[in-house]
Order: structure tokens, then C-alpha cells, then sequence
């Protein structure tokens, strides 16, 4: 099955990610997985018998839950990890967190 990324969400918190999906028939779920591979908006998601496939390559994304989509959590979910300049859609160069973020691997930008 096929699945395209909408929207995605860091937690520097936990060093995780979540990922709203959609199907082409629109049915949409939010993953939530370790964050050494971040999954961007418009990234094209396949399932196969070794692994994720993200745009035509196998990515080792370990997934930790799957949810079905409801329009209230996904708002908490960006209001809490809003401290997250990436999260926000703020072109930085620098990320300006101050603080404790536990992501060893930023999609976004270089840390201070």
C-alpha cells in the first residue's frame, strides 16, 4: 500500500517523531517512530517485507505506534512540541531552543 506524508512533528523531549499519513482514498493515520529518519511532507511511504520504503528506498524507520487521525490531537501534539523551530515552519538557520532537546539528529538545522 502507498501512503503519503502531510505533516510531521519533532519532540525534542523524547527524540521521536510523528508523521500524519494519508492513503489515496484519504483514510490517514499518525505514526509515531524514532527519529533518525524524519519523514518530510510529500515523502512517498510503501510497506514491504524488509522494512519502510520512503521515496524508493528501504529507510530502517522503527515505528512505535500507529493511530487513527483525529483533528484534536494532532493540534496538542503540534501546541506541545511547539518549542521545536522546525516545528513551526521558522526558516532558522540556527536552532534557537534553549531547552533540553534530546534529538541527536535535527532535520531542521544545526544546534548552538
Amino acid at each position: 500500500m502507498v501512503w503519503y506524508v502531510l505533516d510531521s512533528i519533532v519532540s525534542p523531549d523524547s527524540d521521536t517523531a510523528f508523521s500524519l499519513i494519508s492513503s489515496p482514498y484519504n483514510l490517514k493515520f499518525v505514526l509515531w517512530y524514532d527519529s533518525d529518519h524524519y519523514l518530510f511532507p510529500g515523502d512517498k511511504l510503501q510497506t514491504a517485507e524488509n522494512g519502510l520504503v520512503v521515496n524508493g528506498h528501504v529507510q530502517p524507520v522503527n515505528i512505535i505506534d500507529v493511530s487513527t487521525f483525529r483533528t484534536d490531537y494532532w493540534r496538542k501534539l503540534h501546541s506541545y512540541n511547539k518549542r521545536c523551530p522546525g516545528n513551526t515552519n521558522q526558516p532558522d538557520t540556527v536552532c534557537t531552543y534553549r531547552g533540553k532537546c534530546r534529538v541527536k539528529k535535527c532535520p531542521f538545522t544545526a544546534h548552538q
